[in-house]
């Protein structure tokens, strides 16, 4: 899979973009504040319809378009066809009354704060379409922790959580298993990139740490139970503090270098390299599953690498299908690898290929 071509209107520090790309590997160098993120930002919205920078939709409409809509449009090659996306998102606080943009999207409630309209190959598509069943699971957390609190002030009865805790008993069992699945997977990829990047001198493991007590060897049926049963037990504990205390919302994973906590003892070369072995065994575990591969997107990643693991790491991703990399300068690349790439400078919210 790769991204043929990115247009942007309005998005950010870009009034305008259009980018023709494809496979193989793209630099993206600027100075900070210059729009380098904002692209990869860009990018990564067509797979989830989210910004993984910003705290609501609206943040990424550009300030001064006059009528506070942003467009995301791309073409993007997966097997043997092209797919069209569209990201459409209005920001209707500082909105004139009468606009096209507000009869454009009149049709959604008023109260929507973070205006936003999907479509894959001109056919209007929900966001959740694009996010994934885990999105059910925080609604569900939602409820249930809103629940906590009314009941905490004596507005509800505590038999109104058996309903939701069986929802999330069933939802939340499924997830540990499919993360446990996916971790074990992980861990086939991480130890051999890991020592790739760090030149032989480390090895990582992946362990998956669940919120509740689950044993190995339970299966599905008993990990069941013994979540029912530990809900129960942690209820008055969650009444008390009004807020969902075992859950897929609160696993957590830990990444260990020679037996070593990262997050704990690591130090940023190497959390940095773990956070890219991580990254790159992720890459190979969606194409296993997906049969396709995936867009690589790093941004900055080398200012805290060494030489030879910012060498050993640009030889992996040249191995992929599209990796966008974005610095903000090319004199940490090896010059062949600079010869591979396509190079593009980012100034002041726009791309000028080199």
């Amino acid at each position: 899979m790769n991204l043929s071509h990115l247009s942007l209107k309005d998005f950010r520090n870009f009034d305008q973009l259009d980018l023709t790309l494809g496979p193989g590997l793209f630099l993206f160098q600027g100075e900070n504040a210059q729009g380098k993120t904002n692209l990869l930002e860009a990018v990564a919205m067509l797979a989830t319809s989210n910004s993984f920078h910003a705290s609501s939709d609206r943040e990424i409409v550009n300030w001064h378009a006059s009528e506070r809509v942003t467009r995301i449009v791309a073409a993007v090659q997966r097997h043997n066809e092209e797919v069209n996306i569209e990201i459409v998102i209005f920001d209707p606080t500082q909105q004139e009354k009468g606009s096209s943009a507000e009869r454009e999207f009149q049709f959604i409630p008023p109260n929507d704060r973070q205006r936003k309209r999907l479509k894959i190959n001109g056919v209007p598509k929900r966001a959740i379409d694009l996010i994934g069943q885990v999105t059910v699971v925080r609604k569900i957390v939602a409820q249930r922790s809103a629940l906590l609190k009314r009941i905490r002030e004596n507005q509800e009865d505590p038999r109104m959580l058996d309903f939701l805790d069986e929802k999330l008993t069933e939802l939340a069992t499924m997830i540990t298993f499919e993360r446990r699945r996916m971790v074990d997977s992980l861990n086939q990829h991480v130890d051999e990139l890991q020592a790739i990047i760090s030149g032989g001198r480390e090895h990582l493991t992946i362990i998956y740490r669940p919120s509740f007590l689950i044993e190995p060897a339970w299966d599905s049926m008993e990990t069941l139970q013994n979540y029912r049963a530990q809900l129960l037990d942690a209820r008055r504990k969650e009444i008390r503090q009004g807020v969902c205390l075992l859950g897929p919302h609160r696993d957590d994973l830990e990444f260990l270098v020679n037996g070593v906590n990262m997050l704990t003892y690591g130090s940023r070369g190497q959390q940095r390299t773990v956070a890219l072995a991580s990254k790159l065994g992720e890459l190979a575990f969606m194409r296993t599953v997906t049969g396709e591969e995936p867009i690589l997107l790093l941004d900055d990643v080398f200012s805290e690498l060494d030489f030879s693991r910012r060498e050993y790491l640009l030889r992996q991703v040249l191995r992929h299908e599209q990796v966008l990399i974005t610095a903000t300068d090319f004199a940490r690349f090896p010059e062949e690898i600079l010869a591979k790439a396509h190079q593009y400078r980012v100034a002041s919210g726009e791309v000028i290929q080199c």
